[in-house]
């Protein structure tokens, strides 16, 4: 089944056109569960409270709140909606103000998720104008929307279309289950059996960046997940993933999205 544009599962609970936007606040039930469809328009989607799972273009995902997932026109998926409320900002992207940022690698082309970060911290800014009124807002939606698109297609990570080697997954693997700790090449080559040169290069070639970086945003976007949905202190925060002090984590933070942890934390609280 093939949604038109404007036609959502849920309960919508506002509604706004902006430009070539459609932009609407959908809850779902607990318990809910959509058939398998798809939707005329590309779409963006920013998870703000709530967890279910998706089926899509053959594979599963579990999405939780502060996720930011993308899903391209006429890509058939289902969602279930598990033990409580679900609330979600969806926007439409008309295909002609598509067309306007069409050199930026072609953004909404992919099914993505994306888990805190600039694109997250942006899509909420949309959402907190999304609920005012005036011209301003306007404005700001359709800006604050371009940014979201070229910010996801500047992290939209293009690969070879080859399966990765069994050493380059596995070391994937490792990274997420231990970013916080004190890694190194050599320890992370003889884990997973190869030479630690040739998994540097091999793991460049499909994740286009190195071993450390790959740690790094780990780093961040988990950082990005306890700012915005805890109290914790930001010195904790940097701590618990593996930054001997406050200020470099700051630094780092705001090298990679552009903006202070402060600057962050203030997004979600004013929400």
């Amino acid at each position: 089944m093939k949604l038109p544009p404007g036609k959502l599962y849920g309960r919508n609970l506002k509604t706004r056109q902006v430009s070539g936007l459609r932009l609407a606040e959908v809850v779902y039930p607990p318990g809910y569960k959509t058939p398998e469809h798809s939707h005329d328009l590309p779409q963006f989607c920013l998870v703000r409270k709530g967890i279910f799972a998706e089926v899509y273009d053959r594979k599963n995902r579990e999405v939780r709140p502060l996720s930011l997932i993308t899903r391209p026109s006429g890509e058939s998926h289902a969602q279930h909606f598990f033990d409580s409320e679900v609330h979600c900002l969806i926007v439409e992207v008309e295909h002609g103000w598509l067309e306007r940022v069409r050199g930026s690698q072609a953004p909404l082309n992919d099914s993505l998720a994306f888990h805190g970060g600039l694109s997250v911290w942006l899509a909420t800014r949309l959402y907190k104008e999304f609920q005012l009124s005036d011209e301003a807002s306007s404005l700001a939606i359709e800006g604050l929307a371009l940014e979201v698109i070229a910010e996801l297609s500047r992290n939209q990570v293009k690969t070879p279309g080859r399966k990765p080697p069994n050493s380059v997954e596995q070391t994937r693997e490792l990274l997420h289950a231990h970013f916080s700790e004190s890694l190194t090449l050599d320890g992370i080559a003889r884990s997973v059996g190869t030479h630690p040169v040739h998994l540097a290069r091999m793991f460049r070639r499909y994740h286009h960046c190195t071993i450390g970086e790959y740690v790094r945003k780990l780093r961040i976007e988990f950082a990005c997940r306890e700012i915005s949905a805890t109290d914790s202190p930001l010195a904790l925060i940097a701590s618990q993933i593996g930054f001997y002090d406050q200020s470099h984590f700051s630094r780092t933070f705001k090298r990679m999205t552009g903006i202070t942890p402060g600057q962050y934390r203030a997004a979600f609280r004013s929400r």
